[in-house]
């Protein structure tokens, strides 16, 4: 420690070190090693971490061997240097310039209005998943269906199907994009448009999901066997684990026609969950993708408060990059590029929100506007409350649907409200 025989020092950060703060904190992040850790604020320690975020500072700043006498900076420093948040120069030297790592996006809604640059101008290269809920008819009897499908993607009844001519109009309109598509109903298998919808579905390049209750599947499944650059796979639900066991059977039939194959098993409680877990291993001997997927049905909030709210341990295990800190910066990577058809023709960001428009209607007109109000799609943790005002929105993932349903914005164990 050499440093100590100096009367000043220089303080720098790397480029790829993130601070965040809240009122009684701040955060440091190293998105090369993926460590954090966060600092008390002090009447020592605030000019240090204000000067660091000043841009005109270039991430540096001088300071007082002497002031390292305070306890809450010599532990700063000396973390900054353990923790590779940065590091320390002997204050004769020539000041460190080191660009802080801030959000820079040329296309940026903001920007693109400052410029008075086009916003539609290739929007459609945001598009990257379209959700089209062609029918709504099933002979299950799923509870909460009519819920469920506002927090994941899952099928649900409905009195409406899809306008054949209309949707075949959409995909050709979208099959240059390579687009994955994902059908739902009701049970997709009952919609009469279904092998004309294929067919097209084939020709763009990606692999396309139909979604259906795992009760729903019939014997022949040629309808899959198309020509083209597309593929398709089943996503197989299981909403009802009452006897199940000749799902287990579907699966191994589905493995010899090679037909790929994922399942999803909702839950709503601890004892679903356990009934889950044995389904699921019985299961793995034929599927390799299985998710457990919990439901909020407005009633097992202590569910979601032990195994969905995000706490400190989980908190400290996230590791990002910087350019998925970016991105949650700049937009909600749940949502972002996604829409949602249902079978009256309207047209969503998001199922809880307002539509966009109308099948029939001008698709970047409706994707502009969600790009432009950026209810969904952009909807993000420094825009909302209390989230704004934590220091974990820097790393904390993006709000979810399930936020929507429960109607609180900060589903975690961090400075609840």
């Amino acid at each position: 420690m050499g440093w100590l025989y100096n009367d000043m020092l220089w303080v720098y950060l790397e480029p790829y070190t993130f601070i965040s703060e809240d009122s009684a904190n701040y955060f440091l992040y190293n998105s090369k090693d993926k460590k954090s850790k966060s600092f008390p604020k002090s009447k020592v320690l605030d000019p240090i971490v204000k000067a660091l975020q000043d841009i005109d500072n270039l991430y540096s700043v001088k300071i007082r061997v002497g002031d390292l006498v305070e306890e809450s900076l010599y532990r700063f420093v000396t973390d900054i240097q353990s923790f590779g948040f940065g590091d320390i120069l002997d204050g004769n030297e020539e000041k460190p310039l080191l660009m802080p790592p801030l959000l820079n996006l040329q296309r940026s809604v903001e920007r693109m209005r400052q410029h008075r640059i086009p916003i539609g101008e290739n929007i459609l290269s945001y598009l990257h998943e379209v959700a089209i809920y062609v029918n709504g008819t099933c002979s299950q009897t799923c509870s909460n269906s009519q819920d469920r499908f506002k927090q994941y993607h899952c099928c649900t009844k409905s009195a409406d199907t899809l306008n054949l001519s209309l949707l075949e109009k959409f995909l050709f309109s979208i099959s240059y994009t390579g687009v994955a598509v994902t059908l739902l109903g009701g049970n997709i298998f009952q919609y009469k448009g279904l092998n004309e919808t294929l067919a097209i579905l084939a020709r763009i390049e990606a692999t396309h999901t139909l979604v259906v209750d795992w009760r729903n599947i019939p014997e022949d499944l040629n309808v899959l066997n198309k020509e083209g650059k597309g593929d398709f796979r089943l996503k197989i639900l299981i909403n009802d684990l009452n006897d199940t066991s000749a799902a287990i059977i579907l699966a191994q039939r589905i493995l010899k026609l090679q037909v790929k194959q994922c399942w999803e098993i909702s839950i709503t409680s601890f004892s679903e969950y356990e009934q889950a877990e044995i389904i699921s291993e019985r299961l793995s001997g034929f599927v390799e993708d299985i998710t457990i997927r919990p439901f909020y049905n407005g009633q097992n909030k202590a569910f979601f408060e032990e195994c969905i709210y995000i706490d400190q341990e989980e908190l400290d295990s996230i590791e990002l990059d910087r350019q998925g800190i970016f991105a949650l910066q700049a937009l909600n990577t749940n949502d972002f590029g996604k829409i949602t058809i249902l079978t009256n023709g309207k047209v969503y960001a998001n199922v809880n929100e307002k539509p966009l428009g109308n099948i029939q209607d001008n698709l970047k007109g409706m994707l502009c506007e969600e790009l432009e109000k950026g209810t969904s799609w952009r909807r993000t943790r420094y825009n909302l409350e209390p989230c704004s005002q934590c220091r974990y929105k820097l790393i904390c993932p993006s709000p979810s649907n399930y936020e929507l349903a429960i109607g609180k914005n900060n589903l975690c164990h961090i400075n609840p409200l």
